[in-house]
């Protein structure tokens, strides 16, 4: 996979190179402004009737984001670089806003038509994975009544996953193999530092009431995502761009990368589910939350609690090597499906460092 991203940061690079050979990627509103042709644009609202788009407009970011059924196109003020559908693409001109309207170069028009534009799509698949196995070390988690710590089960079936996976043929990264303490920061840091493909975190759950019990899936909380905000920041503090690329194109970059890691961290998640389900697992239907190792992993990343310690029948299961090793196959089966599913697709897809 980090071929795969020097691949895309150097297909960048030329991109910009080539944006920079012909004048420069940010235009000067100035010099927009003094060079206006009206038969080379069209004004925001006649583009988007014309093409059956919505559009929304972020006055922070100056980004203009246009939608339709088949259609997402992202495009910055004075900036050249676009993204369409996930694939960045190159103006003749930049979009402005003259006499009291955004202006779209009709240039883009003809790209939305022949979608004849620059791009990069490398496969995405599934090669190396970050096992996290939750607390661990002063941090001994949720503990039973019977006094089996969380910290001890979630080791031992990542080990067994571990084992598991690597019979599949995919390099397997623990972020602990020993009753370590590891901070959450440390945790995701691992993902970024091995340039992981996906990152799963083992836990088990507790509750007040000893008759919760079932598995339980997690990805991240839409309302967490901040897709926007976290680009914008990534590209003003992120030094996983080694050369010099300029903001705004790294910020498109940066949403593609967060959003896309969304959509299969979600995908992964209900594959999860019914995989739990098909080996007769009670498991509940995946859910979001906020958790820190989702938000921060920058790698499509979903976190398995496999059931309750609090629960006396569950936890007596998750004791039982048969029990560990039946969640082991229904992660492993998920992984393999969701290999399976995208091996074969164009994906863009960028670590951080």
């Amino acid at each position: 996979m980090l071929n795969k991203i020097k691949n895309i940061v150097s297909c960048l690079v030329l991109l910009i190179c080539l944006f920079l050979l012909s004048g420069c990627v940010t235009v000067s509103s100035q010099k927009d402004k003094a060079g206006f042709f009206k038969s080379d644009y069209i004004k925001l609202e006649t583009f988007c009737r014309k093409n059956n788009l919505t559009y929304d407009f972020d006055t922070i970011d100056d980004l203009i984001s246009l939608h339709s059924q088949d259609k997402e196109i992202k495009v910055l003020l004075n900036s050249l670089v676009g993204v369409l559908n996930g694939s960045p693409f190159k103006l003749d001109k930049p979009p402005i806003y003259y006499s009291g309207s955004i202006q779209i170069p009709s240039q883009l028009e003809d790209l939305i038509k022949s979608r004849k534009f620059i791009s990069f799509k490398p496969l995405y698949s599934i090669k190396k994975i970050v096992i996290d196995p939750g607390h661990g070390g002063k941090d001994p988690g949720a503990i039973s009544r019977r006094g089996l710590k969380e910290k001890y089960i979630n080791l031992i079936v990542a080990k067994l996953l571990k084992t598991r996976l690597e019979a599949e043929g995919y390099r397997i990264v623990m972020t602990r193999s020993t009753d370590t303490y590891l901070t959450l920061g440390q945790r995701v840091d691992v993902a970024k530092a091995n340039s992981a493909d996906l990152f799963i975190s083992i836990h088990a759950n507790a509750n007040r009431s000893r008759k919760v019990s079932g598995a339980e899936i997690y990805y991240l909380s839409s309302s967490r995502l901040n897709s926007r905000k976290r680009a914008s920041k990534l590209s003003k503090t992120n030094t996983f761009f080694k050369r010099r690329v300029p903001t705004d194109a790294k910020a498109i970059l940066w949403e593609m990368v967060i959003s896309k890691n969304y959509g299969f961290s979600v995908e992964m998640a209900n594959i999860l589910y019914y995989n739990f389900k098909k080996l007769g697992l009670k498991v509940k239907p995946a859910r979001t939350a906020p958790f820190y190792v989702l938000r921060h992993a920058y790698v499509p990343s979903i976190l398995v609690e496999m059931g309750y310690l609090t629960n006396t029948n569950e936890e007596k299961a998750l004791r039982k090597k048969h029990y560990q090793k039946q969640i082991v196959e229904a992660i492993t089966l998920s992984v393999n499906a969701l290999s399976k599913t995208y091996s074969g697709r164009n994906r863009t897809y960028v670590h951080s460092r």
